[in-house]
């Protein structure tokens, strides 16, 4: 029988929301105003659209942006697989995430995820009808996870995790630890995060540490498969195969002028190398191409290119801006070195890193800053592995890819030390698979 607290915490959050909107409704109206981005999926989140159909018996998983969108691929294809019969539902928070869900989920309903208000939410599970819901990460929706647990439908959370910072503060508050408690299941990625969770009232009974779903999502396929794509994209470029090429992946404004500076630096040192930018933000590109060749580097934009690429890195002054989405996995596989952005300069106290893993596993010598909140275990084990570099500004970025350069074998060795890191610490994803199979739809009520 539900308690009558609940359903008073409930009501009263849902009255919170309400204040807070009707405080902030001129920001929100200006921001509806001049900015499209602002007003994508709007509606959507309050009402289902028309073409997906009323479901029922349905597992609904949730990641909020891109990065853990891509988490949720395995696990799919494990659904698919071993759960037949079962619809299968993905919703994305962010406007990326859902772009990408979109795109990586072609054949299942994917939706953006709901308001957190009860009615809402209420009205979303009666058409989805999920007899399971999963949410990767953090995404503790307090209404969401409170109005699915009187719904009787299990929620569980994968890969989870829970800073310092958010931990402080959810201990000073009684919501989320209220919430928390309602959860059926915490698959968590460290022992430091299933404490934090016990800390917060979670019975140690449901909580499993599984390590980090992230490790999955790189294949570990043959390296001689990674040999033929490197060797096949430095034919299309013209590249000789031991030309030394830095790529810098999902970097963001700023280090393009730390990156841009540290090149030009070696190239006027005499090294041989070439560059590649791959812009976090797209729409970026342009000013990031400014960046450069106010250092006295030539952009070439991707997108913009025509006629024989073969030319592209004929000059060392020449860098090629990759202004086109999905493509930096084939940049990472044709260089040796890749500085992974997002991390050199202060975000915030929660935001920092981009994905680690990708160069890794393809045994490229790693470079990273000093802010990696979001990938901050793989950071500390890169570095307790002596498998990746650590640089605080860009002389360091120099100095180290000195060192590198001058010495190729280092490279080899730190891209080698990555790679089988990368493979050791798989296998999160099956993990929390067989914890998944105690629940509808694998057990019948």
């Amino acid at each position: 029988m539900n308690s009558p607290p609940d359903a008073e915490a409930v009501i009263l959050l849902d009255l919170f929301y309400l204040l807070v909107i009707i405080l902030l409704l001129p920001w929100w109206l200006l921001m509806l105003a001049i900015k499209p981005a602002f007003r994508a999926g709007i509606l959507a989140r309050f009402i289902l659209p028309k073409t997906i159909a009323p479901l029922s018996g349905s597992v609904w998983l949730h990641g909020s942006s891109a990065g853990e969108i891509d988490l949720l691929r395995p696990l799919v294809k494990k659904l698919a697989e071993q759960a037949t019969g079962c619809n299968i539902v993905v919703s994305a928070f962010s406007i990326s995430g859902f772009s990408a869900a979109k795109k990586a989920f072609p054949h299942y309903c994917v939706i953006y995820f709901p308001a957190d208000f009860s009615p809402v939410i209420k009205r979303f599970l009666s058409a989805l009808k999920p007899v399971l819901i999963i949410l990767v990460e953090s995404e503790f929706w307090p209404n969401f996870i409170a109005t699915a647990s009187r719904s009787g439908v299990p929620v569980c959370v994968l890969n989870g995790r829970m800073s310092q910072k958010s931990f402080r503060a959810h201990r000073r508050t009684r919501l989320i630890p209220w919430v928390l408690k309602k959860v059926s299941l915490f698959a968590v990625q460290t022992e430091e995060d299933a404490s934090r969770f016990r800390e917060l009232g979670v019975a140690a009974d449901r909580i499993r540490v599984t390590g980090n779903m992230k490790y999955d999502q790189h294949d570990g396929s043959d390296p001689e498969d990674g040999k033929n794509m490197r060797r096949r994209l430095r034919e299309h470029y013209a590249l000789d195969e031991d030309m030394p090429v830095l790529v810098g992946g999902s970097i963001h404004r700023g280090e393009d002028l730390a990156l841009a500076w540290a090149y030009d630096r070696l190239i006027k040192d005499g090294y041989r190398l070439r560059l590649i930018v791959v812009p976090r933000y797209p729409a970026e590109s342009a000013a990031i191409g400014q960046a450069l060749e106010q250092q006295g580097l030539v952009a070439l934009r991707k997108e913009g290119l025509s006629g024989n690429q073969r030319n592209i890195f004929a000059d060392p002054l020449h860098v090629l801006v990759v202004d086109t989405i999905g493509e930096l996995k084939q940049f990472y596989a044709m260089s040796d070195i890749a500085y992974v952005g997002g991390s050199l300069l202060y975000r915030s106290s929660n935001k920092g890193g981009h994905n680690l893993m990708e160069p890794a596993i393809l045994g490229l010598a790693v470079m990273f800053g000093p802010y990696n909140y979001s990938f901050r275990e793989t950071v500390r084990d890169l570095l307790d592995n002596e498998a990746g570099l650590l640089v605080h500004d860009q002389d360091e970025i120099v100095s180290n890819l000195k060192g590198l350069l001058d010495n190729p074998a280092l490279a080899v060795d730190l891209g080698s030390k990555a790679r089988q890191l990368i493979l050791n610490s798989r296998g999160a994803t099956d993990r929390n698979f067989s914890l998944l199979k105690r629940y509808p739809p694998f057990v019948r009520n």
